[in-house]
């Protein structure tokens, strides 16, 4: 059962959204983004018009980055999905569902179970890429391991643009936080719980040998709705190269929901 019950604390809402875009006229459906480990909401910038009309695109702003970067990041997934769902709880006057990418596939299925135990409405839709099934065993390199681990870990994984990998103060800058993501990952423990009653739409990039398209047709162990798996070439990071087609899956799903 959730901790959190009773009204929201005022404001709470507009310290974790980071919309990119101005918000429809009309907000028909609100889609939650969750971006992955040591990254930021920034990587939702480019969605706002690649969605249907009326749907507002409102990535999740995590502490430790960008205006929140004073803030301790979390490094255990149970309190911050019961910290997530709190300040979501304002925006849930509209239809709504959820996307997460890498770390951010498990931030928001854990989410998605915080909401349904405080009785507060399911999302419309749940969509995870690069991140295998959650009862799968996952092994997250580096997360406890040296700086020098760390950031080899980053260059093998290719998601991390060079200037970055070759910038050591930066690199003191982001890498606690990424440490702290990870390590939210690698200390979740999987339980059994009753399943989703929300479609979920898994992503897969072919050669990605931390959560390949076997690992991800998984989730649909995590559903008693539809399920649905889409491969497309590429690594871990498929999502830099193939952004129209996931966009695309995305936006049909949501017209369809936003159609209703």
């Amino acid at each position: 059962m959730s901790t959190f019950a009773g009204p929201v604390r005022p404001g709470a809402a507009d310290r974790w959204i980071r919309r990119t875009g101005p918000e429809p006229a009309a907000v028909r459906l609100r889609l939650f983004c969750f971006h992955y480990a040591g990254g930021s909401p920034s990587m939702f910038r480019t969605w706002p018009p690649l969605m249907p009309q009326g749907v507002s695109v409102e990535p999740v702003l995590l502490p430790g980055r960008d205006a929140r970067f004073r803030e301790p990041p979390f490094d255990r997934m149970e309190p911050l999905a019961e910290a997530v769902a709190e300040a979501l709880g304002p925006r849930l006057d509209r239809p709504y569902a959820l996307f997460g990418y890498s770390m951010g596939a498990q931030v928001a299925f854990h989410v998605a179970h915080a909401l349904r135990n405080s009785g507060l409405p399911q999302a419309r839709a749940l969509f995870v890429g690069a991140s295998p099934g959650p009862f799968l065993q996952r092994e997250v390199p580096a997360w406890d391991q040296s700086d020098e681990h760390l950031v080899a870990y980053l260059r093998d994984m290719g998601g991390t643009p060079q200037h970055v990998l070759d910038d050591l103060d930066l690199l003191a800058l982001m890498l606690p936080t990424l440490r702290a993501d990870l390590t939210t990952v690698a200390t979740c423990p999987y339980r059994p719980r009753p399943a989703l009653g929300m479609p979920v739409h898994a992503f897969a990039g072919q050669d990605d040998p931390s959560a390949s398209p076997e690992r991800m047709r998984a989730w649909q162990r995590e559903t008693d709705a539809a399920f649905r798996l889409t491969v497309l070439p590429g690594g871990h990071f498929f999502l830099n190269d193939h952004l129209p087609a996931v966009a695309g899956a995305v936006h049909d799903r949501l017209r369809e929901l936003t159609a209703v």
